[in-house]
């Protein structure tokens, strides 16, 4: 399950952006309160919050801040954030995410998505055939105030595009 969880994070996480400057810690759970993740999706509104130096790709050095909070259902709500990249590096890293849907798609996921004026998002729900261990995943991702900003939910039932799309809309009305 850890596999799926990881693949999930990737996309959600999106490779479309680099970071700040290397090491450089964002405090990314100040973005939304444990109250707005739990009305939202439930849980304890336990969170723990990472700053990820990149290892590699353009974005080498950089810092990607995380923000993950436990909700009901053993899921989980995720937010990222890191500088966006611009021009062929971007587009670039785009294309990769459009590839990530694409490939679960190709395994037999189902997409329902929706574009909004500032994000897009999309709820993936893995094939009835597979193992009940891997999650429903929502996410919406947008690009505000020179950020790259994602905020994803992942567990064992569906939460709705608008859910997401409501925390993420808290989160980008806190960027510095």
């Amino acid at each position: 399950m850890k596999k799926q969880f990881g693949a999930a994070l990737g996309i959600l996480i999106v490779f479309t952006w680099s970071g700040l400057a290397g090491g450089k810690e964002m405090h990314t759970c100040a973005l939304l309160t444990s109250n707005e993740v739990v009305a939202a999706v439930g849980g304890s509104g336990q969170f723990q919050e990472s700053n990820i130096v990149i290892e590699e790709g353009p974005s080498k050095g950089e810092t990607l801040g995380g923000c993950m909070w436990a909700a009901d259902n053993q899921g989980m709500v995720s937010i990222s954030m890191i500088r966006a990249l611009q021009g062929a590096l971007r587009e670039a890293g785009l294309a990769k995410l459009r590839d990530g849907f694409q490939r679960l798609k190709a395994k037999g996921w189902t997409e329902e998505k929706q574009e909004f004026s500032d994000a897009k998002c999309a709820l993936m729900t893995p094939p009835a055939s597979s193992k009940k261990d891997i999650p429903v995943m929502t996410g919406c991702v947008a690009e505000a105030k020179g950020m790259g900003i994602s905020v994803g939910y992942m567990g064992r039932t569906s939460v709705p595009i608008e859910k997401v799309k409501t925390l993420l809309d808290k989160a980008i009305g806190r960027l510095p």
